[in-house]
């Protein structure tokens, strides 16, 4: 429940962030920058065993974190340019980039019934946006690279996990947390070339809007950026301690909750054609997983 309830406070926050202070990169950066305000005096203390990777498993992290930081700015922009709901629907076709990246750089070919489970995936997203209020080819285009990024950091992030000397200390969750660090360094000057000057206007804009305060947006920025790291690690920790079957469910359920969730939060409208095709792409998710799951056990 924690898991779930961190993944909505954060598409919450964020959305709310974004609707007042448009400036995408900056808040992708921000929300990056506060893993590290959140890290670095568990490190200092004690509380966590510092992460001291290999020189090759450093060259690989690196790889890493450019796609994930990637991954994270357009994942943002999508949110900011149309419905999270919709967004979270586009986002459960990422299985169909995990499945095509991992047979081009990984040679893991799956049985034709792994992909075949994989149609009602695209369909579902396809009616979803066709039933979109607000479809957007701009949101549209985000989600998908999000999809695209994501599905490539989970492929090289299996290659970087399963090579020789790893380092020390560096389990899934002080992995995850160099990973997002580099990632910060990564898209930092991007996002002060973008939206360097664009800051402090839409700022002094967005503290201007009513109900908003700068104590208010700071905190909600921040909190998004806590969501955004606390979620991600808690679901390193607890979907190591259950089963794949049990993980495909939660998954699945994660996503429907998100979306039901922020579709209340912001009062989005859904058309039946809408309601029809986020339930095929979030049972098509589900199903996809479970064949896979069943195929490779029979490897």
């Amino acid at each position: 429940m924690a898991w779930y309830a961190l993944n909505v406070g954060y598409n919450i926050a964020n959305k709310q962030v974004l609707n007042v202070f448009p400036c995408y990169a900056t808040v992708a950066v921000a929300q990056l920058i506060v893993a590290w305000i959140w890290l670095l005096p568990q490190f200092a203390l004690g509380l966590r065993p510092v992460p001291k990777p290999s020189e090759e498993n450093m060259k690989a992290l690196q790889k890493v974190s450019l796609l994930h930081g990637f991954g994270h700015l357009v994942t943002v922009l999508s949110m900011g340019l149309g419905a999270v709901s919709f967004v979270h629907v586009v986002k459960a076709a990422e299985p169909v980039f995990a499945a095509a990246l991992s047979a081009i750089f990984l040679g893991v070919v799956s049985a034709t019934p792994v992909y075949l489970s994989l149609l009602p995936v695209c369909a579902g997203v396809a009616l979803a946006s066709a039933g979109e209020l607000s479809f957007t080819w701009a949101c549209f285009g985000a989600a998908m690279m999000s999809n695209l990024l994501f599905a490539a950091r989970a492929v090289f992030s299996k290659k970087a996990m399963s090579g020789g000397n790893q380092g020390e200390n560096m389990d899934s969750a002080n992995t995850f947390a160099v990973v997002t660090m580099l990632a910060t360094i990564v898209t930092l000057p991007i996002a002060a070339l973008l939206e360097g000057g664009k800051i402090i206007p839409a700022w002094k804009a967005a503290i201007a809007a009513p109900g908003m305060t700068e104590m208010k947006l700071a905190t909600t920025l921040f909190m998004s950026g806590w969501y955004l790291y606390t979620y991600n690690e808690f679901a390193f920790k607890v979907l190591g301690l259950v089963t794949p079957v049990a993980q495909a469910v939660g998954n699945t359920v994660k996503r429907v909750v998100i979306l039901i969730a922020t579709a209340i939060a912001f009062g989005t409208p859904m058309t039946p054609i809408g309601i029809a095709g986020s339930s095929i792409a979030m049972v098509g998710v589900l199903v996809y997983s479970l064949v896979e799951q069943a195929y490779s056990k029979k490897k």
